[in-house]
């Protein structure tokens, strides 16, 4: 068994109005900060941003945007303007695709070429400049994780950067950074890294370790996740989600992903589907096809829930992702029955992360009657 953790984890609500005296005392003096667009223009962000223009001379921002996933186009633009800069650490501030941008920014400006030589594992060999990682949702785990992922606009398909020159030097969690987030990319996020936990725990690379991480983050996440919905968010909850996200991210480097995140990936390109809602829609659904073939590693899951709304996991989260608003059907994002022969056709890619789990999942036999029942 081999398990991967390699990144300094600081966690604590208001931790980022101290980054400028934390980065100083590490012996930077140019940091490069990437930020979200949508977190550019909060008041934390401001207070944030006024501290380390104090702090440096050299400071400089690029601002990322979140519309769309990021791509090697868009990481080429990126790239190229950070080698304006004088720069001894990044500092990236967002959302998964932000976050994922200022790792291969970091880990490209030691590094020749062009962005898209460098997909797969380990092709990044200088080490680069040193990153540090602060999310403003609790998604993707980006922060705990050595993945950055990006499209390829040419082939239309997710090839990351990968590998141990990739993780982020340290990683920021502070509640205080995902109150100026919209509900909806939020509940995205939260749900994307439920979807993490669950399929990591029961896919067949699972081990001691990946379960002891997965129970974990499920039991921040699902009790906390509802806060989302308060007008007045729980500072305490927004940091437990994030510490369940950042769980989810080792989760998945170390076990995979399944069935529901592989379905997301291709509707996110051609639908532009979002990847977290895309992920929740049909995790609950694979979990039903396992539990009728007979597998029963979800019931150990129910003890995690302090507040449960029905007697089993499943049906406590289907309930759970109604009073959340995650979509049961492609319809929401204008995809209809007369769509699935394509999605069928392009799903059949993903077979290898199909293959994941604990019961065969076909994409030519099992995955078209799967769909049908989210088209309309």
């Amino acid at each position: 068994m081999n398990f991967i953790l390699s990144n300094n984890l600081f966690a604590e609500n208001g931790i980022l109005e101290r980054i400028h005296t934390i980065i100083k005392e590490d012996g930077y003096s140019f940091p490069l900060c990437m930020v979200d667009e949508g977190f550019s223009s909060s008041e934390y962000w401001n207070t944030i941003k006024k501290n380390l223009e104090k702090e440096f001379k050299e400071f400089n921002i690029i601002e990322v945007s979140g519309k769309e996933e990021p791509s090697y186009d868009s990481l080429r633009t990126y790239l190229d303007e950070s080698k304006n800069f004088k720069v001894d650490v990044i500092l990236g501030i967002g959302g998964g695709s932000c976050m994922d941008v200022a790792k291969a920014v970091g880990g490209l400006l030691n590094n020749e070429g062009d962005p898209i030589e460098y997909r797969g594992f380990d092709k990044v060999v200088n080490g680069g400049i040193p990153v540090y990682l602060s999310p403003t949702t609790a998604g993707t785990g980006s922060e705990a994780s050595f993945n950055a992922s990006l499209v390829d606009k040419d082939s239309n398909k997710k090839l990351g950067i990968n590998g141990i020159n990739m993780f982020a030097k340290k990683s920021f969690l502070d509640g205080k950074t995902t109150v100026s987030c919209p509900r909806m990319p939020s509940v995205g996020a939260s749900v994307d890294a439920i979807v993490h936990s669950m399929e990591g725990y029961i896919c067949n690379n699972s081990n001691l370790f990946s379960d002891m991480y997965a129970e974990t983050s499920l039991k921040l996440m699902i009790n906390s996740i509802l806060d989302l919905n308060s007008e007045l968010p729980s500072l305490e909850h927004r940091l437990n989600l994030l510490k369940g996200a950042y769980l989810a991210g080792v989760v998945q480097m170390n076990s995979g992903s399944g069935v529901a995140a592989a379905i997301s990936y291709p509707l996110s390109v051609y639908y532009k589907v979002p990847h977290g809602i895309g992920g929740g829609m049909f995790v609950l659904g694979i979990a039903r096809f396992n539990e009728e073939k007979g597998f029963k590693k979800y019931e150990n899951l129910y003890r995690l829930i302090e507040e449960p709304f029905a007697e089993d996991f499943l049906s406590h989260m289907e309930i759970l992702f109604s009073k959340l608003d995650v979509p049961n059907n492609l319809s929401t994002f204008g995809i209809r029955v007369s769509e699935k022969e394509h999605i069928c056709e392009v799903m059949k890619t993903q077979q290898p992360a199909f293959d994941q789990n604990p019961y065969k999942f076909s994409a030519e036999k099992d995955f078209p009657n799967f769909i049908g029942n989210y088209l309309s």
